[in-house]
């Protein structure tokens, strides 16, 4: 979970300013670990992630501190919880297409809450009085393109890794295993 939480950092470092929001490769970052590590862990690195920026860590693309609330980005990063919840069920399990249809489920999820938190800031909070067109072209169209294409790779990436990650996270440490430890290290 740790490496999980160091990719979703470093993605959102990867950025490029094109106006209220910054794009980076969050969206790809977030799809793949919810994918690779199901919901329950994934929604323990995402709402990590977050406490972690809030309390001020430099996680974010922009930095991080409680302020962070008030940006009109900020819904995108709360869609990660939600879409982890989606993106990282059980549902059709093992099915190549069922990867596709997570991640963009994941996708939609993600920009929905974001898109309806940076109404409601940029609206209420700035006053600023932005129609819906308005925000979908400041929120959306800019990123459908690279989003669509960074949900289809991590969900190929995702779909061919499994069954390697999968065989070591379900490993349980045995009696067995103790044994072995205990008697190797009487030598």
């Amino acid at each position: 979970m740790a490496m999980s939480l160091c990719l979703l950092i470093i993605s959102s470092k990867i950025a490029i300013n094109i106006g209220i929001i910054d794009m980076t490769l969050q969206t790809f970052s977030v799809i793949i670990i919810s994918l690779i590590l199901k919901y329950k862990k994934a929604f323990i690195v995402f709402f990590t992630y977050i406490i972690m920026g809030l309390i001020g860590f430099n996680v974010f693309s922009n930095g991080g501190g409680i302020y962070y609330v008030l940006k009109p980005s900020f819904g995108f990063i709360l869609g990660f919880l939600l879409s982890s919840i989606v993106v990282g069920s059980n549902f059709y399990k093992d099915k190549k297409i069922a990867y596709y249809i997570k991640a963009v489920l994941g996708l939609l999820i993600i920009d929905i809450v974001g898109l309806i938190y940076m109404y409601m800031i940029l609206n209420i909070y700035m006053d600023k009085s932005y129609s819906i067109m308005k925000i979908l072209s400041i929120g959306l169209l800019p990123f459908i393109v690279k989003d669509i294409i960074s949900v289809s790779i991590s969900a190929f990436v995702a779909y061919r890794l499994n069954p390697y990650l999968q065989y070591n996270m379900d490993y349980e440490y045995t009696d067995y295993d103790k044994n072995i430890s205990v008697n190797s290290n009487k030598s």
